[in-house]
């Protein structure tokens, strides 16, 4: 970016860019190949940039914006690049606008899809998710459904407050102990949170999240009770996947009360 600005301030003085002649015409100076392959440089390694950070993200709503991000600088590069072969169409200007329109619009609808407190995937997401992945028909799937124990004791006997934090704890535990990246994590609703977890050792989740909470600092207990099933065919709707999980989540819960 400072090698490109400096070009172009140079250029009134010398044109080692550009001229224009009396006929309203564009004369290419010696550096302007040079300048053109700055500014898709710059483009190609924003690209570039995205795409190994939606790679890196831990979960579905970074990796999509990097996505965007990255589609938005490729497309620029390939805006620039039409922009040159055809000068007397004013391809650039329209080109930004538009990409800039959609990256503002996609990056809402991403953030329509985030829960405000935990920041995971809200409901509205989940529902979409579970949705295509009953569409993929993906037989290594397990859908976990976790609720936080006594929740309500916690609000009422520390506060709302404390209740607000501790919701937030448990969903950076769920975030450290998904460590696969297709993993996709969302909050349900109140004290539940929804896991759609692609791997072969769903005991081994359940025993990394349960390790992760208890080791939080709070003044009261915090623990939470999961409930999992593995998806089959047979479901047809992702609500069957749901009930089947959220049933054995509350077996689970009966025999805590039962302790």
């Amino acid at each position: 970016m400072i090698v490109s600005v400096a070009l172009l301030l140079m250029n009134p003085l010398n044109g080692i860019l550009f001229k224009i002649d009396q006929n309203g015409k564009l004369q290419e100076g010696p550096f302007y190949l040079l300048y053109v392959f700055i500014n898709d440089l710059y483009y190609l390694v924003g690209a570039y940039k995205a795409y190994v950070y939606s790679c890196r993200a831990k979960n579905y709503q970074q990796k999509k914006s990097y996505q965007i991000l990255g589609i938005y600088m490729a497309v620029m590069m390939i805006v620039g690049t039409l922009q040159d072969v055809f000068r007397q169409v004013p391809i650039f200007c329209v080109g930004t606008s538009l990409s800039i329109l959609i990256v503002y619009i996609s990056l809402e609808e991403q953030m329509i899809s985030i829960d405000p407190l935990t920041q995971l995937n809200n409901r509205n997401r989940m529902e979409q998710h579970l949705f295509e992945c009953v569409r993929s028909q993906d037989l290594n799937m397990y859908l976990l459904v976790l609720d936080v124990n006594r929740f309500k004791k916690i609000n009422d006997e520390h506060g709302h407050a404390q209740g607000d934090l501790a919701l937030k704890a448990i969903a950076n535990c769920l975030k450290e102990s998904c460590i696969e990246k297709s993993d996709f994590i969302a909050r349900y609703g109140g004290d539940e949170f929804v896991i759609v977890y692609k791997g072969n050792d769903v005991e081994g989740l359940c025993q990394r999240i349960h390790t992760y909470i208890q080791q939080l600092s709070f003044p009261f207990d915090l623990d939470v009770s999961i409930g999992y099933a593995q998806y089959k065919k047979e479901m047809r709707k992702w609500n069957d996947w749901f009930i089947k999980a959220d049933k054995q989540l509350y077996d689970e819960k009966k025999k805590l009360k039962g302790r």
